[in-house]
């Protein structure tokens, strides 16, 4: 998880054990070397090997390795401090980037409560203001209908009032179900999945629809609730809208043992449709949705045929403020 603490964090000075060890190594053939030089006398039998070639002055070679072992020496040693800087530079972009990515699911995250704030807002508007209005008009076109002779310009009139009022009514009990849909709050996220599926099998019967839905006793927040709602119903729109599927399935497990939840909605339709749904903005909702409760999102397309969007992600989301 990621932490968001602190907006800069110190890097702290990366030192392997490895270079102790290699230290001792050093040391260690050093002295053994020095013991081993003093024994054999090695430098006397040297001044005696390159006494003979004093004309070449080959006997001023050790000198010279010795210098440029002191320069290659020196030159490891910068080299070791602009590798420490450069990895201590990298692990100071890295932890930006963390803080960068956590402050983005942070405001995804807000806009999205947003989002669900104002749907909620607007269908409680629709529901009280415009469909209570629609429910009098309707009311009245009823009356009027019924209190005049039968075939009349009058009662024609009417009767178009109630069956216009009538449409207008069940358009915004639909827009209802899709802003802020009642079972959710009333029944719970698992009634309210069966509920939407049940309404899907219901208007598309040429399309086989099955269901697995084991979350039911688990203790899930509002945000985890309409996470998952929102990610199926998307899942199922993209499916209506883009396949030519005749079978869906809809996945929703929950593990205790892990403290999280996983989707998948699987379709049969054609590879050709699904591919140019798949970058679609619904889909980059379901990203957006999912990634910002710190999990992961998933998406393709099956073979034979048919296109698979999964969702996994932790119960306890809030926990990633707090790692």
């Amino acid at each position: 998880m990621l932490s968001q603490q602190k907006k800069k964090m110190t890097v702290p000075r990366v030192r392997s054990p490895m270079v102790w060890i290699d230290m001792l190594v050093i040391s260690g053939v050093t002295v053994l070397f020095f013991f081993c030089a003093s024994y054999l006398e090695l430098s006397e039998e040297l001044a005696r090997l390159t006494e003979s070639m004093e004309t070449w002055q080959l006997d001023e070679l050790p000198l010279v390795l010795l210098v440029i072992f002191i320069m290659m020496v020196g030159v490891l040693i910068r080299r070791t401090h602009q590798l420490r800087k450069q990895t201590d530079l990298q692990m100071a972009v890295q932890n930006e980037l963390a803080s960068a990515l956590e402050k983005n699911r942070r405001l995804t995250r807000k806009n999205i409560e947003i989002q669900e704030a104002e749907r909620r807002a607007i269908a409680r508007e629709l529901h009280d203001e415009f469909g209570q209005s629609m429910n009098a008009i309707m009311i009245d076109g009823v009356a009027i209908r019924n209190s005049v002779r039968e075939g009349s310009d009058l009662y024609e009139q009417a009767k178009s009032i109630v069956d216009v009022s009538g449409k207008l009514f069940s358009g915004v009990r639909d827009l209802l179900k899709q802003l802020r849909p009642v079972a959710l709050d009333e029944l719970g996220v698992v009634a309210a999945l069966e509920y939407m599926i049940d309404e899907w099998r219901r208007r598309f019967e040429n399309i086989s629809w099955g269901s697995t839905i084991d979350i039911e006793g688990m203790s899930l927040d509002e945000t985890v609730n309409i996470t998952i709602y929102r990610f199926v119903q998307e899942a199922l729109t993209n499916i209506v809208r883009h396949s030519d599927a005749t079978e869906v399935k809809v996945i929703v497990i929950g593990s205790q043992s892990d403290g999280s939840i996983t989707i998948e909605v699987r379709d049969n339709g054609s590879n050709k449709e699904n591919a140019e749904s798949a970058d679609g903005v619904g889909l980059v909702g379901l990203r957006e949705r999912v990634e910002s409760l710190g999990g992961v999102f998933e998406r393709g397309v099956s073979m034979p045929s048919g296109f698979f969007v999964t969702a996994h992600f932790p119960i306890d989301w809030r926990t990633l403020e707090l790692d």
